[in-house]
C-alpha cells in the first residue's frame, strides 16, 4: 500500500498595516510610563499595536512613527488622554472579589454607630461596577433602607470614557445577571432598550472623578473610611505602587480599612501599612 505524501499546508504571512519596530514600542513604554505609571511587559507589544493602531487610523497618520511625534508636539496634547485610554485595562464586574464586602459591610457598621458621615474611595473605578457593588453594600449593611444614608463614596480613574459609562450607570443585561439574588430589581430599574440603569439612590451616594494616581498631587480634600484600589498596581514597579501607597496613608483614617487586588502584596510598604485580612490593610504607624 502507497503511503500518501505529507500534507504540506501553504504558509500564510501575516503583514501589519503599519511598520512597529521595537523602537516605536520602546517609545510607546515610556511615554505610558511617564503619563500613567503604567510598566508594559515586552509580551504586550501585540496588544499595544492593535489598540493604537486605531488611533492612527483615526488621525490619518502615516504609522507610528508620526503618531508618535505627534503625541510629543504641542498639538497632541489632547490625544495623550486618547492614547492613555487605549492602553488602560478596564475589566470589572459587579462584586468581583466578592469576599472584601462582607469586610466592609462589618465596618461600615461599626463605624456608622459612631455617628457622623462616612466616606470610601473607590481608586479604580473604571466603568462604575465596583462603586456601584460598594453602594448596594452600604444600603445592605446599614440597614436596608432605600434612603440616600449618610455616606460618599469618591470613584476615581484615569480614562475619562469609562467614567462616562459610570455616570451614567447603565449596564448590559448580562452584567447584571452576575448581582446576588434580588439585587437586579431593589437596584436597578429596567430601560426600554433592555439594559439596566442604576437607581438614583445608588447614582446619588457616587461623585465620578478623573485622578491619575501618579501625578504629584491629588485633587482629593478629605479622609476615607475605606479606600478601594483593587487589581491597578500590578501595572506599576515597586517604586510607584511606593509612591501611591505613601499618599494614601494620610488620607486614610486611623481605623481605615485598603482594600487590594488579590494579586497585590506590599509587605514592602510595612512602614505605612500592615495585613488585617486576605488582601486588606490596615494603616501601620507611618512616618
Amino acid at each position: 500500500m502507497n503511503k500518501l505524501p505529507p500534507l504540506t499546508l501553504p504558509k500564510i504571512e501575516f503583514t501589519r498595516e503599519f511598520p512597529f519596530t521595537d523602537a516605536d514600542f520602546e517609545r510607546i513604554r515610556k511615554l505610558i510610563h511617564k503619563e500613567a505609571g503604567i510598566a508594559l511587559n515586552p509580551s504586550k507589544k501585540d496588544m499595544v499595536y492593535g489598540r493604537l493602531v486605531r488611533r492612527i487610523r483615526d488621525l490619518k497618520l502615516a504609522g507610528f512613527g508620526a503618531y508618535l511625534d505627534y503625541l510629543e508636539s504641542l498639538q497632541g496634547k489632547k490625544e495623550f488622554e486618547q492614547f492613555v485610554n487605549a492602553l488602560t485595562t478596564n475589566l470589572t464586574f459587579f462584586f468581583r472579589e466578592e469576599h472584601h464586602f462582607p469586610m466592609l459591610a462589618e465596618h461600615l457598621k461599626k463605624k456608622s454607630a459612631a455617628g457622623g458621615e462616612l466616606s470610601i474611595w473607590c481608586a479604580a473605578a473604571s466603568t462604575g461596577e465596583e462603586p456601584y457593588s460598594l453602594a448596594m453594600t452600604v444600603l445592605e449593611s446599614l440597614g436596608g433602607s432605600m434612603r440616600t444614608p449618610a455616606v460618599s463614596i469618591l470613584a476615581t480613574d484615569l480614562d475619562t470614557s469609562v467614567l462616562e459609562t459610570g455616570r451614567k450607570g447603565i449596564y448590559p443585561a448580562d452584567k447584571i445577571a452576575r448581582l446576588p439574588a434580588g439585587h437586579a430589581s431593589r437596584y436597578f430599574d429596567k430601560l426600554p432598550d433592555g439594559q439596566y440603569q442604576a437607581k438614583a439612590v445608588l447614582r446619588n451616594m457616587i461623585t465620578f472623578q478623573r485622578l491619575n494616581l501618579i501625578e504629584a498631587a491629588w485633587n482629593v480634600r478629605k479622609t476615607f473610611d475605606a479606600i478601594f484600589c483593587r487589581n491597578v498596581m500590578i501595572y506599576f514597579d515597586r517604586d510607584t505602587q511606593l509612591a501611591v501607597l505613601k499618599k494614601f496613608h494620610p488620607l486614610l483614617k486611623q481605623d481605615g480599612l485598603l482594600f487590594v487586588g488579590h494579586s497585590e502584596n506590599f509587605y514592602f510598604a510595612s512602614d505605612y501599612f500592615k495585613l488585617r485580612g486576605k488582601t486588606v490593610y490596615e494603616k501601620a504607624g507611618g512616618r
